[in-house]
């Protein structure tokens, strides 16, 4: 264990600590989300399993094949986030350490998001799993729903979505004589209309 890490972010070693606390006294363990520099997600994992903090980092393995060689790696799935199981105590001392920017919290909230057991478990066992690439969405649409283009120069346009591909989805506009009238636009680009 690295003292002088663990004394600049605890305050303390934490050979003193029970379960995160001075006092003897366990406090619920909760996962969060933590904000690092990209492309650090495993040195911070690192540093902070030499801290003893129980870390997650979304990673999935991938073959990558060329004509003369085949390589496995490890893909970050959700990059400059790892995640975190922390108590109270913990939560506040972690954010002194230099490679911890912030907590993740939900959109027009302060607090960081907790996230449920069940939600890392379901996470850690697909990308264990799972045959093909996993990738993060941050929107769900569905083919058919009625969107509206929030960016760019189709701003305020509202039409049915009919492809969901890679970033992008194919909008349409219903011309009574003709069909649709379809145009790719980023995902990003999009809300419901529900």
């Amino acid at each position: 264990m690295c003292s002088t890490e663990a004394n600049r972010c605890n305050g303390r070693s934490s050979e003193s600590f029970v379960d995160g606390t001075n006092e003897g006294v366990a406090y619920p363990k909760y996962w969060l989300a933590v904000l690092v520099q990209m492309n650090t997600e495993k040195k911070a994992s690192a540093r902070l399993d030499r801290l003893g903090i129980v870390n997650y980092v979304a990673t999935q393995t991938e073959v990558h094949q060329w004509s003369d060689r085949k390589k496995t790696i490890r893909r970050i799935v959700i990059p400059m986030v790892v995640f975190v199981r922390v108590d109270k105590v913990t939560e506040k001392k972690l954010l002194a350490c230099s490679f911890v920017h912030k907590y993740i919290s939900y959109p027009g909230h302060s607090e960081p998001a907790v996230i449920p057991d069940e939600q890392i478990d379901r996470l850690k066992f697909m990308l264990e799993c799972a045959d093909s690439k996993v990738e993060i969405l941050e929107k769900a649409f569905e083919i058919g729903d009625e969107v509206e283009i929030v960016r760019g120069p189709l701003k305020g346009i509202s039409g049915r979505l009919f492809l969901i591909e890679q970033g992008r989805s194919m909008v349409g506009i219903h011309l009574d004589l003709f069909g649709y009238a379809c145009v790719n636009v980023n995902k990003n680009d999009l809300i419901s209309k529900k």
